[in-house]
């Protein structure tokens, strides 16, 4: 495991936006992802391709190299659902990794409490630090106009809607879940399937 317990500068640098900031309006199936630059320095990489593994920052679409990418957020804020949710990311990673895709979850977590999500779930897969939601702004499932804590009791941070996209070798989205009304966690099964369409 690939951890920098180190945190510098910026967490990350978005080179694109959604053009409208008034609703959350995630990223499609059959769109593209969006160019984000990623700083490497507050992530947890478990499974990070080898030509990334000496760069201090990249892109998302450099994981496409080597295959399918899972994209998936998180946010300990969603308590129940959140444990939930990594406990089926966890199992849709052990089916997806033997096809050769890769997971990546943007969690809302500081850095250090990153290192110990990964050990308490005992977790197999890579996640970064999003603090300020740019990440999921740029994929479309954070906005400070539709805020999660004014349409979910119990809820009173700033965090992303539950979103997953599985994202092909060609930067093609070709499965995108995203739950606004926090009732179903995303099913590992529905996952696999988009990873074999990914792979076509």
């Amino acid at each position: 495991m690939r951890a920098i317990i180190k945190n510098i500068g910026e967490d990350y640098f978005i080179s694109s936006l959604p053009t409208s900031y008034q609703k959350v309006q995630p990223v499609k199936n059959r769109g593209l992802l969006p160019s984000i630059r990623v700083n490497a320095e507050v992530g947890v990489w478990q499974k990070l391709p080898v030509y990334l593994e000496s760069n201090s920052f990249f892109y998302l679409h450099d994981f496409l190299n080597e295959g399918p990418l899972v994209l998936s957020t998180y946010s300990p804020a969603w308590e129940k659902y959140g444990v939930n949710h990594l406990e089926r990311l966890s199992k849709a990673f052990s089916s997806i990794s033997k096809l050769g895709a890769n997971m990546l979850v943007i969690s809302t977590e500081q850095f250090k409490n990153i290192v110990h999500t990964v050990q308490d779930y005992g977790l197999e897969f890579n996640i970064v630090q999003d603090l300020n939601n740019k990440i999921s702004e740029a994929l479309g499932v954070y906005s400070e106009f539709e805020p999660v804590w004014d349409r979910i009791a119990g809820i009173s941070e700033d965090v992303p809607f539950p979103a997953t996209f599985v994202i092909s070798r060609n930067r093609y989205i070709v499965y995108d879940y995203v739950d606004k009304d926090f009732e179903y966690a995303v099913s590992e099964k529905e996952i696999e399937r988009a990873v074999k369409i990914a792979l076509k």
